[in-house]
């Protein structure tokens, strides 16, 4: 997905964020990304949080969606430096996936579900 812009926030959860002066246990203050699809389609995310893992960074995003859910389906983009640039690539490595999902939920102070696994 190509970064379109970002409109909103400091771009991380307390813990990464540096004191923005933000209220993060608001969520209207979680910051929004619009990010451009592989078909050329803008789609709006929250982003949730960043996640260090190895020495690389992933962000954590969830689309926003006109209807609520209990279930929050998260998007995982590792954080790459291309030219001075910042681009967000997909983790298609599902083992790598499961390892970040595992460190957002630590983070967020959620325990893991032994059916997630």
């Amino acid at each position: 997905m190509d970064k379109e812009e970002e409109t909103l926030g400091c771009g991380g959860s307390c813990g990464t964020c540096g004191g923005c002066g933000h209220d993060h246990d608001d969520e209207s203050s979680l910051p929004i990304l619009v990010l451009t699809d592989e078909n050329g389609n803008d789609v709006t995310f929250e982003k949730l949080d960043v996640v260090v893992l190895d020495d690389r960074s992933f962000l954590i995003l969830s689309e926003l969606k006109e209807e609520e859910s209990d279930e929050i389906a998260v998007v995982i983009l590792e954080i790459k430096d291309e030219d001075g640039e910042e681009v967000y690539d997909t983790v298609v490595d599902e083992e790598l996936s499961k390892k970040v999902y595992s460190q957002f939920l630590k983070q967020q102070g959620i325990e893991e579900d032994e059916d997630e696994e």
